[in-house]
């Protein structure tokens, strides 16, 4: 069964998923950069570090082929329209998408947008701080809800993992 959203964002131009996952992750993210990464380097390792914390493969996205960057900007659009803390905001965006003349989308631009969105919605699950020394980052993960620490990381990790097409098929655990 095809959800809403589901069917909302499969029938949105690849540049408006885009541009609707970066209203978004405006929207819900921060910009404290003690919470945010720097830059798209930064922000790839701390999705590494949260995959590796719930023993999933780390996968670089800014190495995916167009594509795939683009299923997963609609897996991640879907899910975020999906989840409880964040559907409001994404249901904002997708009643009027945002839409724009430019018919191609950069490999890059696209990373970038899916880290942005990433991190965004991580934000809403965990308090993420980060401690920069010396050139290198360290990421540290704090809960935001009740929940045991290690099993949140652990499904946080497994729902990326999906959204960036690997991990274990089948819905996320998370709401």
């Amino acid at each position: 069964m095809t959800t809403f959203a589901a069917h909302t964002v499969a029938n949105l131009p690849d540049r408006s998923v885009l541009l609707s996952l970066q209203e978004i992750a405006e929207d819900i993210g921060t910009t404290d950069t003690t919470r945010t990464p720097l830059d798209a380097d930064e922000a790839e390792s701390l999705l590494s570090a949260l995959l590796r914390v719930g023993e999933q493969s780390p996968v670089t996205i800014s190495g995916l082929p167009e594509q795939r960057m683009l299923t997963v900007a609609r897996r991640l659009l879907t899910h975020i329209a999906e989840d409880p803390d964040t559907a409001a905001t994404a249901g904002a965006v997708l009643a009027d998408p945002p839409a724009d003349e430019h018919m191609s989308v950069e490999t890059a631009v696209t990373a970038t947008v899916v880290l942005g969105a990433l991190v965004g919605w991580l934000q809403t699950k965990v308090d993420i701080r980060i401690k920069r020394k010396e050139g290198k980052a360290e990421f540290e993960f704090r809960l935001t809800k009740t929940t045991s620490s290690a099993v949140l990381l652990r499904e946080l990790s497994a729902v990326i993992a999906r959204l960036l097409g690997g991990g274990p098929p089948g819905p996320p655990p998370l709401g």
